[in-house]
C-alpha cells in the first residue's frame, strides 16, 4: 500500500504540472492603434491677373516746331545739353557715340526737320577755337561735315555733331548749315569727315 500511495502522489504531481502547462496561453499585445489623419482639400489659388499700365501716348509735336530757326523749308536748332542728353536715350546711335568720342572731343547736337521730308541730311560746320596769338579771339581750327540718314516731312531729326578736335577751353562746334538731301547719297551716310585748316596742319 504505501509502494502504491507513493505512486499516486507522484502521479497527481504530475498531472497539475502538465496541466498548466497546457492551460498557459500568451495574452496578444494590444495592436497600436494608428491614428488618422485627416488630408486637408487643396486651395488652388487664383491666378494674378495683373492689370497693363497704360503709359501716357508721346504728344505729336508742334509744327512748325517752336523755338527753331527757319530757313525756307528747313528747321534746326541747337540742342542744350539736357535736350541732348534725352535724345541719347530715345536714340541708341546718339548715346553710343556719346559715350564713345564726346567725353575726348569736341562735339554738338542738333535738331533738325524739313517741310517736305529728305532722303540723308548733311550738316556742314566750323569747329572753333581760341586763336593762340590773341586769346579774346577765336578762328577756325578745321571744319566738319555730317552725314546722316533722312527723316520724313514735318518730323524732327536729332543729330551729333563729332569732330576729331581734343576737348579743349574755349572750343566748340558752330556755323553749321543743315541741308535736305534727296536721291541716293554721294557721300557714307553715316560719317563725320573733320579737316583741318591748312595753318594747323
Amino acid at each position: 500500500m504505501k509502494k502504491l500511495a507513493s505512486i499516486l502522489i507522484s502521479i497527481s504531481l504530475l498531472i497539475p504540472a502538465q496541466a498548466s502547462a497546457e492551460t498557459t496561453t500568451s495574452t496578444p499585445k494590444p495592436a497600436a492603434s494608428k491614428s488618422k489623419v485627416e488630408k486637408k482639400p487643396v486651395v488652388k489659388k487664383k491666378p494674378v491677373v495683373r492689370k497693363k499700365k497704360n503709359f501716357p501716348t508721346k504728344k505729336p509735336l508742334k509744327w512748325p516746331p517752336p523755338g527753331f530757326e527757319k530757313k525756307g523749308s528747313l528747321y534746326a536748332k541747337t540742342a542744350t545739353p539736357k535736350e541732348l542728353l534725352i535724345a541719347g536715350t530715345e536714340y541708341k546711335y546718339i548715346q553710343k557715340d556719346l559715350i564713345k568720342y564726346c567725353d575726348e572731343f569736341a562735339c554738338l547736337g542738333i535738331f533738325v526737320g524739313s517741310e517736305t521730308g529728305c532722303d540723308w541730311w548733311e550738316i556742314s560746320s566750323n569747329v572753333l577755337g581760341v586763336d593762340p596769338t590773341d586769346p579774346t579771339k577765336r578762328i577756325i581750327y578745321g571744319s566738319l561735315t555730317t552725314s546722316i540718314s533722312g527723316s520724313k516731312a514735318r518730323t524732327i531729326k536729332a543729330i551729333l555733331l563729332v569732330s576729331n578736335e581734343p576737348i579743349a577751353d574755349g572750343l566748340g562746334i558752330g556755323a553749321y548749315t543743315a541741308n535736305c538731301r534727296t536721291g541716293k547719297p554721294t557721300q557714307k551716310v553715316p560719317s563725320n569727315t573733320y579737316t583741318k585748316s591748312p595753318d594747323r596742319i
